[in-house]
């Protein structure tokens, strides 16, 4: 049960982590165009589903921080 936990509380931290340095890097890189200033279409940076891979990331590390964290302490109880 511990291992959940640990695996859910980091996976909800570096989701929230990934998509605040995403909207940062989106936002920083935007460049509006100026020759047609009334257009209401907007293009996208990213044509790929970005928060289903910042979702697969999260979870990899997630499971990576929450395999090492139980490993270390199952050791340090034997």
């Amino acid at each position: 049960m511990k291992k959940y936990v640990v695996f859910i509380g980091s996976f909800i931290v570096l989701l929230f982590a990934f998509q605040i340095v995403s909207g940062l890097f989106l936002t920083l890189t935007y460049v509006p165009d100026l020759s047609q200033p009334l257009s209401n279409s907007t293009v996208s940076v990213f044509s790929f589903n970005y928060p289903f891979l910042s979702s697969i990331i999260a979870a990899t590390f997630s499971f990576i921080i929450s395999n090492k964290v139980c490993k270390v302490k199952k050791s340090t109880y034997k």
